[in-house]
């Protein structure tokens, strides 16, 4: 499969020249978070395989608006995911996504005390087992590990600000090796992407809004054959994109005069 990331990579140079973040009024960042939490919350959960559209999840988040055809507990994740992103992510400066920010993560995703498993999980089906992450009495020293391996690439990505291409690559690295521990029994993809979207913020970017479901779900079964990141890489900046473009909209919508 052949990957070109230069549209991306164009847009998002483009939006942040234009509409630098740091340089925006109160109002602005203040409309575009809102935004994009509940796009975050939406997108997070529809990844998921729940089937509530963005406008039913704005509606059902912000005015308990209910339609027909759709479960309670699809409702209650909208608002446990948008609980989570709202708490947690911290856009104007950075935060430390340590064991606590994860354990507090998914016990805001999942409605629980954020412990980590204490049984055997399988990723799959029961028709096919796709893959069997590690055992539960080895997820402490597994998360140490990667807590270490986070920041030292934190640390990294800060010798090397702006380099898109590089802090994708790590990231991507990270959010799979994450989703390979599967640490807690429920909730793995969701507080994965919560962290993902930290790490970008720390690295002075925006967080991603996955538009391609189908390849953010094929780019696991790749990096599992072969360890390639590539399409990884490819549909978290996809969703980064979005979120350039949504921070956009608002600025437009609020007249808001962007550098020539």
């Amino acid at each position: 499969m052949q990957i070109d990331n230069k549209k991306y990579l164009e847009t998002i140079a483009e939006i942040q020249r234009k509409y630098p973040y740091d340089t925006l009024p109160v109002m602005a960042k203040e409309k575009f978070i809102n935004e994009i939490l509940l796009r975050l919350s939406w997108n997070t959960n529809a990844l998921e395989g729940n089937t509530l559209s963005l406008e039913e999840t704005v509606d059902g988040i912000l005015y308990d608006e209910v339609r027909s055809g759709h479960t309670f507990s699809e409702y209650r994740e909208a608002k446990s995911a948008y609980r989570a992103f709202s708490e947690l992510l911290s856009f104007d400066r950075k935060r430390e996504t340590d064991l606590d920010f994860i354990r507090r993560g998914n016990a805001l995703i999942m409605d629980s005390d954020g412990a980590f498993r204490d049984h055997q999980v399988y990723i799959g089906t029961l028709a096919e087992v796709a893959y069997t992450p590690d055992r539960p009495e080895n997820i402490a020293a597994d998360m140490n590990q990667f807590i270490s391996e986070l920041k030292a690439t934190e640390r990294d990505l800060a010798r090397t600000p702006g380099a898109i291409a590089v802090v994708m690559r790590r990231i991507a690295e990270l959010h799979i090796r994450f989703e390979m521990i599967h640490p807690f029994a429920d909730g793995n993809g969701r507080t994965g992407r919560l962290i993902m979207d930290q790490l970008l913020l720390n690295a002075e970017l925006l967080p991603s809004v996955i538009t391609n479901q189908s390849r953010y779900r094929q780019a696991f079964r790749i990096y599992e054959r072969n360890g390639g990141t590539d399409l990884m890489e490819h549909a978290i900046l996809s969703g980064v994109t979005k979120s350039y473009e949504v921070l956009e909209q608002v600025c437009k919508a609020l007249e808001i005069r962007g550098f020539s």
